[in-house]
């Protein structure tokens, strides 16, 4: 694939957004609307004191206009970079929008930790005196709409770019706990990679988040390949070698060339529904699971404990697919060839 190209906004383009979605304050939003203004061209015309003339359009209302006209020229110009995520953010949200912004998706958080959860909204809310749950959702909300505007998004292009195109040069992938080598990337400001590659999934068009990895892949592309994946392995009903999984998406993944490998490798050994093998054979865990406890069975010749039994099964396994002994011990009393000869111990039948 190639690499990214910066969209060069024209005057006309953004003439066409609508206010609604421009980027501009609510409240500039709701007195352009009484007043029939639809798009940032008509806006364009009226004057300062034209709009402190509308009801409930005061000093700060015109402020933002002009903060607003100021940054579509520099999109025009092609002058609109920003140094940072954290800039991005201080640009385009209030103080309480920041913050929540921060702890929902560990921003701030001084250790890096690849699989951390988002801190609950409940979370948030003690944290802050007399502020309810119900309220940082409402924070949330506002926060991730001016992130979604037109204009917060043309101006984070150049960091979508610069993200989009570090995650091209891993194979059009990147897992979770690869964002580690990034942690003290200028352009994250100090933020977790982790949580800035999150929240531009959701705010902006160029990065997929999937289970634990992000990709420059549109969803529906890695929906597709996985949908194939599933079903090959499940027609299949024994274990497949990762060449013949590879060969089977290829056409698929054509526009690739050389990174298909890295990527279907990512697609497998992430997705929760797929178990692999340390020889990279891979299996749906109903499916391969019992072939895989029958082959330990058939080669020990003698009765295992389930407890030495799972040991057994999670050193043939990836680090992903290793279980614990109750699912182990479920997958043999689902088995019609095993038998369990004595408390916790089984064998195959005869």
């Amino acid at each position: 694939m190639e690499r990214i190209q910066p969209h060069q906004f024209t005057r006309q383009e953004i003439d066409g957004w609508p206010i609604p979605k421009s980027g501009l304050s609510a409240r500039v939003v709701h007195c352009l609307e009484q007043t029939g203004v639809k798009t940032v061209g008509q806006l364009r015309g009226w004057s300062d004191q034209q709009l402190l003339n509308l009801t409930n359009f005061g000093t700060t209302s015109l402020e933002n206009v002009r903060w607003f006209f100021n940054w579509t020229r520099r999109l025009e110009g092609g002058h609109a970079e920003l140094a940072n995520a954290r800039v991005w953010l201080r640009e385009f949200l209030n103080t309480q929008e920041i913050f929540v912004i921060e702890q929902r998706y560990g921003l701030a958080d001084p250790l890096f930790r690849p699989h951390m959860k988002r801190r609950t909204l409940q979370e948030i809310a003690r944290m802050r005196i007399r502020v309810t749950r119900e309220r940082v959702r409402q924070i949330e909300e506002s926060a991730i709409a001016a992130l979604r505007s037109n204009l917060a998004r043309a101006v984070a292009e150049s960091q979508e770019i610069y993200w989009a195109d570090s995650i091209l040069s891993g194979s059009c992938v990147v897992t979770a706990a690869e964002l580690g080598k990034w942690a003290d990337d200028p352009m994250l400001g100090g933020y977790q990679p982790w949580g800035v590659l999150l929240l531009m999934s959701e705010t902006l068009e160029r990065i997929t988040f999937r289970y634990d990895y992000f990709s420059i892949l549109p969803g529906h592309v890695l929906n597709h390949v996985e949908k194939q994946i599933l079903q090959i392995l499940d027609a299949a009903r024994e274990p497949i070698p990762f060449e013949k999984i590879l060969a089977s998406v290829s056409d698929e993944l054509s526009f690739l060339n050389g990174q298909r490998p890295r990527l279907v490798t990512v697609l497998l050994d992430h997705h929760p529904e797929i178990s692999g093998t340390v020889d990279r054979r891979y299996f749906l865990p109903l499916v391969g699971a019992p072939l895989v406890i029958a082959d330990i069975l058939r080669d020990r010749q003698e009765p295992v404990h389930f407890h030495e039994l799972t040991r057994l099964y999670n050193e043939r396994m990836q680090p992903h697919s290793r279980k614990g002994t109750g699912y182990i011990l479920r997958i043999l009393n689902l088995m019609p060839e095993a038998q369990r000869v004595s408390r916790a111990v089984y064998q195959l039948k005869d």
